[in-house]
């Protein structure tokens, strides 16, 4: 009997091991992923670089020459109807210490038919594919520019550029 209460409390106390052994991984993994998943989203914001970009050192007209953060301006923007792409230039100006992003929002509906990823400074997307196909047609548009800090991607401001959108 004595033989058997030993045997008993040895498989009690393995059980007890294995038990702080697997609690112990799982916080361990748990802490890991929250450390983890918070260092990219606290270096990102979920934001990324655009990856087409071309170097663009023109000069373009500004919506506000005697602002600190030159923003583009964009007259009335042509594409083929029946189609989702834009031949365009969205341009970072190379004055700018700062990321843009774009988004093309319907001013009728407020649908949100584009967002490009973040563009630096002195760079250029030179197309522009949309979320969905454009009927013929002329549709308001507003160009919203967010620009992010260049360090950690922070919000500065935004500037909206209201144009056409013509499909044709």
């Amino acid at each position: 009997m004595a033989r058997q209460e030993k045997t008993g409390s040895r498989k009690s106390k393995r059980k007890w091991i294995i038990g702080g052994i697997a609690a112990a991984v799982l916080v361990v993994a748990i802490a890991a992923g929250f450390l983890l998943g918070n260092n990219r989203n606290a270096a990102s914001n979920g934001l990324k670089v655009q990856k087409n970009t071309v170097e663009w050192n023109q000069d373009m007209k500004s919506a506000d020459e005697d602002a600190g953060i030159q923003i583009p301006y964009y007259s009335d923007v042509y594409m083929k109807g029946g189609t989702d792409t834009i031949d365009m230039t969205l341009v970072n100006p190379k004055e700018n210490d700062c990321y843009f992003t774009y988004t093309f929002i319907l001013s009728d509906t407020g649908e949100e038919i584009y967002q490009s990823d973040l563009i630096g400074p002195g760079r250029a997307l030179e197309q522009v594919k949309l979320n969905q196909e454009v009927p013929n047609g002329t549709y308001k548009l507003n160009i919203r520019v967010d620009t992010y800090t260049m360090e950690d991607q922070e919000t500065l401001n935004n500037a909206i550029v209201a144009t056409n959108l013509i499909a044709s």
